[in-house]
């Protein structure tokens, strides 16, 4: 087979439908993806819905408590069996906090990340301008309320104590104010810093100002994302018209920019999204970032967009791997992402 790396992307897509020996992997949120690590410890979150998958050619296998990826094409010839570690679903998931509030909703396991969302649903979708292809932010309900510093504490306690993630990883909604929504996450980072010796990265939109770059590094946070997504500027303004209507593409780069020369090397990241735009606007992309000292992450879109076409993405894959490492960003932070390729794992796509 091909390294794992190239099927991930195509599984990320287009899934895989569970063999009947593999159905109680499925048994009871099918809707929820199924993360699963495979060979060289490639994570992907691979849809099991029979929605995804009715086209897919992977079938997950169960063979006792082992478990196998077969690649099935149209005329019937099958791939050597892969084996595949699914990941179980925490049981923290199943429990409410002492305020009654189910811990699931407060945070999700995302790799080796506990990934906490205390606000409120996504402002550009309240403003009616939520990026075309977002499956997050833009589901949560609009009058969701922000969770309690007390219930984030309890969660990230309970997906400690199961082992269930090593660090944990803060989103927010909040674009309007001048400091990107980082004041707002400030009382659940200083919390999770006081009771826990952990790494703790955060995504949030640029501030208006550089001098909030400086506070969010003081503040104790080790890793930071400002997600630019699309670096053409026209297919930016097609797709994400909210960063482009209230934030602006020059106000990611410029906050990016700072920040890399305010945090260590590899913990500055942006992601950039893999088939919208053209390969050459990307990798124009990867090459503006890298020299930033950003690092910049291929992130792969589901639902109703298309396999990536391989003479496109390999090509783009290659030289994110080959730009970092002549840059000689660190490329050991940014790590364990189910919907990206990292630069480490592309690569995998550079020969």
């Amino acid at each position: 087979m091909s390294h794992p790396a190239h099927w991930k992307l195509e599984l990320a897509v287009r899934g895989a439908r569970l063999d009947p020996s593999a159905a109680r992997l499925g048994a009871g949120d099918t809707a929820r993806p199924l993360e699963v690590v495979l060979p060289d410890a490639v994570r992907v979150d691979v849809p099991i819905d029979e929605h995804h998958t009715a086209g897919s050619p992977f079938v997950l296998l169960a063979n006792g408590r082992r478990h196998f990826l077969v690649r099935r094409d149209a005329g019937g010839a099958e791939s050597a069996p892969v084996e595949v570690r699914p990941v179980p679903r925490p049981a923290f998931y199943e429990r409410r906090t002492s305020r009654g509030t189910p811990m699931a909703r407060v945070a999700t396991v995302r790799g080796s990340h506990l990934l906490v969302c205390p606000s409120t649903a996504c402002g550009f979708s309240v403003q009616g301008t939520p990026c075309r292809f977002c499956v997050e932010g833009a589901r949560l309900p609009a009058d969701r309320e922000a969770v309690s510093v007390t219930d984030v504490l309890e969660v990230v306690r309970a997906a400690f104590d199961e082992g269930a993630c090593e660090l944990v990883y803060f989103n927010t909604s909040h674009y309007e104010s001048e400091e990107g929504g980082i004041a707002f996450l400030a009382p659940y980072i200083e919390a999770v810093r006081r009771h826990f010796d952990t790494l703790i990265a955060a995504q949030v939109h640029p501030p208006r100002t550089p001098g909030w770059v400086d506070q969010t590094y003081a503040l104790g946070v080790d890793a930071l994302s400002y997600n630019l997504e699309i670096f053409d500027p026209d297919v930016l303004s097609r797709h994400c018209i909210g960063r482009a209507r209230y934030i602006g593409r020059e106000r990611y780069l410029e906050a990016l920019a700072h920040a890399a020369k305010v945090f260590p090397s590899g913990t500055v990241w942006t992601d950039l999204v893999l088939g919208l735009e053209p390969a050459n606007s990307t990798i124009a992309g990867i090459d503006a970032l890298v020299e930033m000292g950003v690092v910049p992450v291929a992130t792969i879109l589901r639902g109703e967009y298309p396999v990536p076409a391989a003479a496109e993405v390999v090509p783009v894959l290659a030289h994110l791997y080959r730009a970092v490492r002549h840059r000689g960003i660190n490329m050991g932070w940014v790590r364990d992402l189910a919907l990206g390729i990292t630069p480490l794992e592309a690569r995998h796509f550079a020969g």
